[in-house]
């Protein structure tokens, strides 16, 4: 008899009892076809990669019963079998009961031991995650996602279906995570963060009894693996995944991967993103697998990947993870009207000069690009950088650009160089100045403000030029907690900044104060020195002051500072164009587009890049005088 043990995490066939198993046409099943090592000595198949691991197991059970070989399992093989089978029937289950949910217009069930109303669309997510028991929720960022899943694992827990809630995301939504709580609940709950040194984290998870609520990023938690492993044996708990397009990595890649191995071992899964939109539907499958890591949905990665590339296979995808999502609309949430408030200002006479000769060299060197794809989508980026750091802040162009990795301006065939060099002793910069005033002027009449600049540079400039009224800063190199600086860190400035009786201002880039942070109970009005052509990083910035929680009578505004003649209303133009259509997409039940909201881009797809910059090109050409060309 063919004996199946399951030792240190490792498969193991051994056939000493059975050799038949060791002949040809078996060997290639296990060898060939499944993965496992042949120890010929010890007459054993081995397999020790995690990926898979259900998979294989229950492929090689149904190989021996169809091939008629007899086998038993171990203990603890025959405990992973039966999980996966009654992992099988839940999902079917599941399945057919949200069908049946998603034609109800009335939910049927309620949050227990909240203290916070939940909304009418809230109420259904509530109730298809409870029905579908894993599933996704990519509404619109400030649809209360974070009260929904307080108010499942609540009665989850009263269920004594779940002990402890881990939510692994990025390091920004630990603070929300933790102000929701005291929001939700009558009486505090315990959180904490699984942060800082290993043998800090060692600590909490010895002490684990004591939270009901744990807080990891995804580093932390591909650190973790086997404690996380570990924490899912020993007690039942309900993992989140917040902000999940952070591991919709087909391909792999740690963290993704990371999420795939703990997935089996977690009572109950979610999933939530406000912007998922996924450049094509192979980034689904990371984050839908977790959700079911069998193959129940989308099977498996190569079987995948080649329906995603037949469309008469797209349609039944989407059939599939369909009764898994749910999804509220920016529509639905009956937000107040948002107001836009344009501040044109002319660039002052040495800047328009050197923003002139830059343009101009341009335009020359256009037709003359680099021939290579990389080389000249490289290029291409560089000369929309410096345009933007021209038309807001020419003391940029002399300095590297960490942000877009563009190194500084070079002097060859650039006439107003040594301008450039020495531009703050001869003015300041007119969006920089029409900047400061709105900033000032709303601060005189009491509000708080966001301040918007891409540039870290501009942060730090517009903080000593607003020194009176001592500004909050947020970019890339400010600490991310008190672990990393107990004085002066991002959690900090924006904590000091919400609660602060005074008027204030946050200065921020978006790419770091883009994610988990709301802003809207305490501030609404937002600045903008600058843009990039990147509409989904902006439109995610705009939502930091319009969301669930606003009166409708509150106005909210954003004050666009743009440099006439120049690519601010090229960039302008553009951001218009693009959220109509991504507006479009995101409306749908499920928002499958060309758009990501990553750091450090520019624009988006290649093809979208190149559009930015013929847009660009042409607008050059009607702004430019004919004698800068010469």
């Amino acid at each position: 008899m063919v004996k199946i043990k399951l030792e240190k995490s490792k498969i193991i066939i051994d056939g000493s009892d059975n050799p038949i198993i060791f002949e040809w046409e078996h060997r290639s099943f296990f060898t060939l076809a499944s993965g496992f090592r042949l120890d010929s000595k010890k007459q054993q198949y081995i397999y020790s990669t995690s990926m898979n691991f259900r998979k294989i197991l229950i492929e090689t059970i149904d190989y021996l019963t169809d091939e008629g070989i007899e086998f038993s399992a171990d203990v603890n093989i025959s405990k992973l079998i039966n999980e996966f089978r009654k992992e099988q029937i839940e999902y079917e289950e599941s399945f057919n009961v949200n069908k049946e949910i998603r034609k109800k217009k009335e939910v049927s069930v309620y949050p227990v031991g909240l203290i916070r109303q939940l909304k009418w669309y809230q109420l259904k997510g509530f109730e298809h995650l409870l029905s579908i028991k894993n599933g996704a929720n990519f509404s619109v960022p400030g649809s209360g996602k974070t009260s929904i899943i307080y108010a499942v694992f609540e009665k989850l827990r009263q269920e004594k279906n779940i002990q402890i809630m881990l939510v692994i995301g990025p390091r920004s939504c630990f603070q929300p995570w933790e102000e929701e709580a005291k929001a939700c609940f009558a009486e505090p709950i315990t959180i904490a963060r699984l942060s800082g040194a290993k043998a800090v984290r060692q600590s909490i998870y010895l002490q684990v009894a004591n939270f009901q609520v744990l807080l990891c990023t995804y580093q932390t938690a591909t650190n973790d693996r086997d404690e996380i492993i570990s924490l899912c044996k020993k007690y039942r708990v309900f993992i989140i995944i917040d902000e999940s397009h952070n591991i919709k990595s087909f391909a792999g890649g740690k963290w993704a991967e990371t999420m795939l191995e703990i997935s089996p071992h977690a009572n109950r899964r979610a999933i939530l993103s406000g912007t998922p939109i996924p450049n094509n539907l192979m980034d689904l499958w990371s984050q839908i697998t977790f959700l079911w890591p069998g193959e129940q949905v989308l099977g498996d990665r190569n079987s995948y990947r080649f329906k995603c590339e037949n469309e008469t296979d797209i349609k039944g995808i989407k059939e599939a993870v369909k009764p898994f999502i749910f999804r509220t609309t920016k529509k639905e949430l009956g937000l107040p009207k948002q107001e836009f408030k344009y501040h044109y200002c002319d660039l002052k006479p040495y800047q328009q000069k050197i923003y002139s000769a830059l343009s101009a060299k341009i335009l020359q060197e256009f037709k003359l690009g680099p021939a290579e794809r990389i080389a000249l989508r490289e290029w291409r980026k560089a000369k929309i950088v410096r345009l933007i750091q021209a038309a807001t802040n020419p003391v940029l162009l002399a300095k590297f650009s960490d942000e877009f990795d563009v190194p500084p301006l070079s002097g060859e065939g650039i006439s107003p160089i040594r301008l450039i060099e020495k531009y703050p002793k001869y003015e300041t910069p007119a969006k920089f100045e029409a900047a400061i005033k709105s900033v000032r002027d709303l601060l005189d009449l009491g509000e708080k403000v966001v301040l918007w600049t891409t540039f870290v540079f501009n942060i730090q400039m517009l903080q000593k030029a607003l020194g009176d009224w001592d500004p909050f800063i947020v970019y890339g190199a400010v600490p991310k907690d008190a672990t990393e600086d107990i004085e002066f860190n991002r959690e900090q400035q924006i904590k000091c900044f919400k609660e602060s009786k005074n008027p204030v201002v946050l200065i921020a880039n978006p790419a770091a104060c883009a994610e988990s942070i709301s802003l809207h109970k305490v501030c609404h009005h937002a600045v903008y020195l600058d843009r990039t052509f990147n509409c989904g990083q902006y439109l995610q910035s705009l939502d930091r002051i319009h969301r669930i929680g606003l009166n409708p009578n509150e106005i909210v505004t954003y004050h666009l500072i743009i440099a006439s003649k120049t690519i601010d209303e090229t960039i302008d133009r553009r951001l218009k164009e693009k959220e109509i259509k991504m507006l479009q997409i995101l409306e749908d039940e499920l928002p499958i587009g060309s758009f990501e909201a990553e750091e450090h881009q520019i624009g988006q797809s290649e093809d979208e890049e190149k559009i930015d910059f013929d847009n660009t090109i042409e607008d050059i050409k009607k702004y430019i005088c004919p004698e800068d060309i010469s």
